[in-house]
């Protein structure tokens, strides 16, 4: 999330909005807000219903918690970009930045593909063999 920080005004100089989702309660959530001085809310998904409905619950961590996801929606409630990522790996703000100017000078909304690394591998395989 730090690094959303670091790039906030400038995902909002291209007319667009950072909003953070937790499955942790209130004040935790809260508490990170501040300690890492985001200038974006983080809104609280304690019964993890939002998490489960986008398709973003990931069972397999501290107890069930969200992928680590990046939505673009526009302005008609429509999603025009999705990255759901992994937890050791995550979209860069500055890709997201780029990715909302073309889309604001009208050209595709497109991420580059991710190659895992090897400790992605290793840790994928690791989760799957402790279910």
């Amino acid at each position: 999330m730090a690094d959303y920080r670091e790039h906030y005004l400038e995902i909002r100089s291209a007319g667009a909005s950072v909003v953070a989702v937790s499955v942790d309660a209130p004040d935790k959530s809260e508490a990170l807000r501040v300690d890492l001085s985001l200038p974006f809310p983080i809104l609280c998904d304690t019964e993890r219903r939002v998490v489960r409905d986008w398709g973003i619950y990931n069972s397999g961590e501290k107890g069930g918690i969200a992928k680590p996801t990046v939505f673009i929606i526009d302005s008609s409630h429509v999603v025009r970009y999705a990255a759901v990522d992994a937890v050791v790996r995550r979209v860069p703000a500055a890709e997201i930045v780029c990715l909302l100017q073309n889309a604001a000078e009208g050209q595709p909304v497109r991420r580059r593909v991710h190659i895992p690394l090897f400790a992605e591998w290793k840790r994928a395989i690791r989760n799957s063999i402790q279910r």
